[in-house]
């Protein structure tokens, strides 16, 4: 790929983030950035090959669940580095991880029952799965609006790029479950750091 391919996927995957997260500000789960984690980052990096080769097969007749479920993914490594890290660190793999108790197609069931701690049948389970789709309905207008040829080495490209930003959403969304946030810091320039 060439410098003005990788700019044009740092763009992208940047005006996507931007946009799901004011649509996840906007319904009340974000307050208006991303929250992250550099070790769930890195897991990212180690289990985006075994997600790829779950999700790309999805996408012709599932495309918002080929994207969405990243998101799951994401959720479910913040609801482990939250709880037992120590435990989950050496795991390279966090895909399957997750998809081996039920499989690819309800990953999703059992990242927020098993992980994230909600019944699938609750209010919270429910909105949570309706801010998903809506915001995997964006990642997909937002692919199409690019114009990229389907099928080709750019439009898979794309598509990681987009679970990646999916991936970084659902650590943030649960994460603020959580109860975590960035706080501003005012250090006083006459005291001393120690």
């Amino acid at each position: 790929m060439e410098t003005k391919d990788f700019e044009f996927l740092d763009k992208f995957a940047e005006k996507l983030s931007e946009a799901l997260v004011g649509q996840c500000t906007a319904d009340g789960m974000l307050d208006g950035k991303m929250l992250t984690v550099d070790e769930l980052n890195e897991k990212w990096r180690a289990s985006a090959p075994e997600y790829m080769a779950a999700a790309v097969p999805q996408i012709a007749d599932y495309p918002s669940a080929a994207v969405a479920w990243a998101c799951y993914v994401g959720m479910g490594a913040a609801a482990l580095w939250d709880k037992s890290w120590g435990e989950y660190k050496d795991t390279d793999d966090w895909y399957s991880l997750m998809a081996s108790p039920r499989g690819f197609d309800c990953l999703d069931e059992y990242v927020i029952e098993c992980l994230v701690g909600y019944r699938l049948d609750s209010a919270e389970a429910t909105k949570l799965e309706t801010v998903i789709r809506n915001c995997a309905h964006t990642a997909l207008t937002m692919i199409r609006k690019e114009g990229v040829e389907p099928q080709s080495a750019m439009a898979f490209h794309v598509f990681a790029r987009a679970v990646k930003v999916f991936f970084e959403l659902g650590v943030s969304l649960e994460l603020r479950h959580r109860g975590y946030k960035y706080v501003k810091v005012a250090i006083d320039g006459s005291a001393p750091l120690s």
